[in-house]
């Protein structure tokens, strides 16, 4: 876990290793630059941070590699909120704002330096859940607010699929809520919406979206703005906010895929 908001609703730097079989967290270093609302991959076993938020949104990409991280570079333009998802060898950033506008392109990088944009999403999102299966990129929900804070703004429930050969995108499904500040996960093959946040709160739900919108469970507790990682077969959902940026979860939640 990299980086983030702590409490009293600041970023900090820190880096933390969740040892998922012996349930213990050991801290793992710092960031070179303390940000939340960043993205991340793991390329060719190199861990990657995408922009964030610090005093403003920044373009800084930051590798990490065992306790020590640097600036290894730059995004096309400054991003925060944004999600990613890996497919094969190739890492993909979608989604997020860049202090004024919403980014829809849709940006690939192999080595976490350089950036091509593969795609430009139908409707400009912050904070969506995405998920990759195949080479499509399933962007679930998001917030559309183009204020600091989106809170109480507007958002969509519509499921946008990128297909990361010929940068199509369409509209395949739409979410029972609008929602924003999900997780994209994979479950059983099919790209799932876990949590979030909708107008009545934070949600427990998982949805898969794909061939049809159908709900497939229940988190342990209701979540939003968390991050997922996959180890083999199992899907960790870590972190987030129960009821907001003062209430914030230290669990590491475990879905069975």
């Amino acid at each position: 876990m990299l980086g983030g908001l702590a409490p009293g609703d600041s970023s900090t730097s820190r880096v933390w290793s969740v040892d998922v079989h012996r349930r213990t967290t050991t801290a793992a270093g710092h960031l070179a630059v303390a940000v939340h609302d960043a993205s991340g991959a793991v390329l060719h076993g190199h861990v990657f941070v995408f922009g964030g938020g610090a005093a403003t949104t920044v373009a800084t990409v930051q590798e990490w590699n065992a306790g020590v991280a640097h600036v290894v570079g730059s995004l096309p333009q400054p991003r925060s909120d944004s999600s990613s998802a890996v497919i094969g060898s190739t890492a993909y950033v979608v989604g997020g704002f860049d202090g004024q506008h919403m980014d829809r392109d849709v940006v690939a990088t192999t080595d976490g330096v350089h950036f091509r944009v593969v795609a430009r999403l139908r409707a400009g999102v912050r904070y969506a859940a995405v998920a990759a299966v195949g080479h499509d990129l399933f962007v679930g929900g998001g917030a559309l607010a183009t204020t600091e804070g989106t809170a109480s703004g507007p958002t969509t429930s519509d499921v946008q699929r990128v297909d990361t050969l010929t940068g199509r995108v369409d509209v395949v499904a739409k979410l029972p809520h609008q929602i924003a500040h999900a997780v994209g996960v994979v479950a059983d093959g099919m790209p799932c919406v876990a949590g979030g946040r909708t107008s009545a709160g934070a949600a427990s739900s998982v949805y898969s979206v794909t061939p049809n919108v159908t709900i497939l469970g229940r988190l342990p507790r209701a979540i939003s703005d968390a991050g997922a990682a996959v180890i083999g077969s199992t899907t960790y959902v870590v972190g987030g906010e129960k009821s907001g940026p003062y209430d914030l979860s230290d669990a590491v939640v475990a879905i069975a895929t």
